[in-house]
């Protein structure tokens, strides 16, 4: 069996996804944490953060190594589009993991998320895609398998809990500027979102998935999961927004390095419930998944690595 390795290096996570040509299906998949965005400073990513990212990538390597891959793709989000020194840290992963990574635009990233999510779900026709990573959020407004409207925001969790430095717990005031800072840079995405009357949310981040993980108290999201928003509200009003950092931490199912982050996720659900949406489900499917499918489709562009 032909067996690939997928990675995506993202600001806040990696995520490694291992797939098999001949049969179609994922074998293995795991993310971590790095935070390239939040090891970021003054738009330069920090010695220590570029050594765990390498550190990692090799650990990535290894194990496709074992579980018989013979290519590897690396792709690099936002993580690598923006930071100062992002041919140093290409560079250092050539020369120390003898890899490449391919950095690709947020479109190409909205493109692939969609493709990763609509190519594995069959039960729902209408619905709106979010994935909010460390330093992008992506929208993919899909209409019976096609996508009718797709955007890459330069504005993701870590780069807006920078911008506004919210209180913990955090407080009315800097809850009512997020909220006017999304109803701005929303707008026209609302408009599509009413014109269609999308009333399904899908969310594909790990963020989102956390949600799910605390409502069913599992640390695995299927293929497609309903998130019930009467329980939704209950958890994440009392028991997140209002609680401190270190207070998450110990909240079941919510993962410890997300405790920081969820909260701008809560925000942005909750905004876009206010603006129509009825319904939310979480995916385990996205970026990776849009990759393998390109591969499938031989409509790939990117270097590979061989193994």
């Amino acid at each position: 069996m032909s067996k690939i390795g997928i990675i995506d290096i993202g600001s806040n996570t990696f995520n490694l996804l291992i797939s098999c040509i001949t049969t179609k299906k994922s074998i293995f998949r795991c993310e971590d944490f790095v935070g390239i965005r939040k090891g970021t400073i003054d738009g330069f990513i920090q010695e220590k953060t570029i050594s765990n990212s390498i550190k990692l990538i090799n650990k990535y390597k290894n194990k496709c190594k074992k579980l018989g891959c013979k290519k590897i793709y690396l792709v690099a989000t936002a993580s690598l589009r923006k930071p100062k020194n992002n041919l140093e840290f290409l560079d250092r992963c050539k020369k120390e993991t003898g890899l490449i990574i391919n950095i690709i635009s947020g479109l190409e990233e909205a493109k692939l998320i969609f493709q990763g999510i609509s190519n594995n779900i069959h039960n729902l026709n209408n619905y709106l895609i979010v994935d909010i990573g460390g330093a992008s959020t992506e929208f993919v407004i899909c209409k019976y398998k096609k996508a009718i409207y797709k955007k890459s925001f330069s504005f993701g969790s870590q780069l807006l809990l920078q911008k506004f430095k919210p209180t913990s717990p955090i407080n009315s005031q800097d809850l009512f500027k997020i909220n006017s800072f999304f109803k701005k840079k929303l707008k026209n995405l609302l408009l599509v979102v009413k014109k269609y009357k999308i009333i399904n949310l899908i969310g594909s981040s790990g963020s989102i998935n956390c949600l799910a993980n605390i409502q069913s108290l599992s640390s695995k999201v299927e293929k497609l999961e309903y998130l019930n928003i009467e329980q939704f509200t209950q958890i994440t009003s009392p028991k997140i927004l209002n609680s401190t950092i270190e207070d998450r931490k110990k909240i079941p199912g919510l993962v410890k390095m997300r405790a920081e982050n969820i909260i701008i996720t809560i925000i942005l659900i909750n905004f876009l419930l206010d603006e129509g949406i009825k319904n939310v489900y979480t995916s385990k499917f996205s970026l990776n998944d849009g990759i393998f499918s390109n591969i499938l489709n031989n409509t790939i562009s990117w270097q590979e690595s061989l193994l």
